[in-house]
């Protein structure tokens, strides 16, 4: 069990180098604030698999790091993995778990209706919810949902 933690660990940190620490807070072709690691990695479908093997893994044992990065996988990957529905699916449990990121990431793809229909007051309750678990991008992000709904 030891050493699978750390094959979580370890790819996490490979994955998304600073998220947290060094992140930056970007626009991007959208409205909303994203959080997104300083640098960003290609990765080759191998190693991609692989991490996906294992994030579900951990993510159905209730690692809510794990349902985020998994999330993370599928929202922003390459083609060859992206599938909103599944990140929709991953958020919902990190934010579950009370994950601040993930639940504002699953507003901004409800808010934009990429892997589900747009719905602006279903988005506004998962940024509140991140907002009121201190991640600033959510506060911000309701504001913009709410003047986006009027």
């Amino acid at each position: 069990m030891f050493s699978q933690r750390w094959v979580f660990f370890l790819m996490g940190v490979a994955f998304f180098v600073s998220i947290h620490a060094q992140g930056t807070a970007s626009a991007s072709s959208s409205q909303f604030l994203r959080n997104e690691p300083a640098e960003k990695t290609i990765w080759y479908g191998g190693l991609v698999a692989k991490m996906i093997f294992f994030y579900g893994q951990a993510c159905a044992s209730g690692e809510s790091e794990a349902c985020f990065n998994l999330a993370l996988i599928y929202d922003t990957g390459d083609a060859s993995v992206k599938d909103r529905t599944k990140a929709i699916e991953h958020y919902k449990q990190a934010c579950g778990h009370d994950h601040a990121m993930a639940c504002n990431h699953l507003g901004i793809l409800l808010a934009e209706g990429q892997g589900a229909s747009q719905n602006f007051k279903t988005a506004r309750i998962y940024f509140e919810k991140s907002c009121q678990l201190k991640e600033e991008t959510g506060c911000k992000n309701k504001e913009t949902a709410i003047a986006l709904e009027k």
